[in-house]
């Protein structure tokens, strides 16, 4: 991707469709009683716009952390994000891009899944600490489900 189409892309904000998805997301998680105390997002406008309406949405104080370095990024970079800011959390919502995103959960949990705009996949990881996460090999995860608005 050329310079010029990166920046651009990194700038595209949500249309309304996706605003009205992202607090879909954020009232389904408070259904199910899954509610992060941290929110991992990149710094495009669209997966921070995301992860500030999904927080809206639930109603419930946690921290949101925008990194540039989730923009675009492998399934690694997922994982350092998770081992230098997710200590002391229990419930993570990680909010980035395909085809990363698609390929962590892949890496975590050996099944693939489409990821369309504003899907969420729920993974179940073992008690180990995040930082244990990049060593611990393909499929430590468990699928636990995936849902769209």
């Amino acid at each position: 991707m050329a310079e010029s189409e990166a920046a651009t892309d990194h700038a595209r904000e949500l249309t309304a469709r996706g605003s009205h998805a992202a607090s879909r997301v954020g009232e389904y998680l408070k259904e199910q009683g899954k509610l992060p105390t941290l929110v991992l997002a990149s710094t495009a406008a669209r997966a921070r716009q995301t992860a500030e309406l999904c927080l809206a949405a639930l109603e419930q104080k946690a921290t949101l952390r925008l990194l540039n370095e989730l923009y675009l990024a492998p399934p690694e970079r997922y994982l350092e994000a998770l081992a230098t800011h997710a200590k002391t959390h229990a419930v993570v919502l990680v909010v980035g891009h395909n085809p990363g995103l698609e390929s962590l959960v892949l890496l975590l949990t050996k099944r693939s899944e489409h990821l369309a705009t504003a899907a969420l996949v729920e993974v179940e990881l073992p008690g180990a600490e995040w930082s244990e996460l990049s060593s611990a090999g393909r499929g430590v995860g468990r699928f636990i489900q995936a849902w769209q608005p």
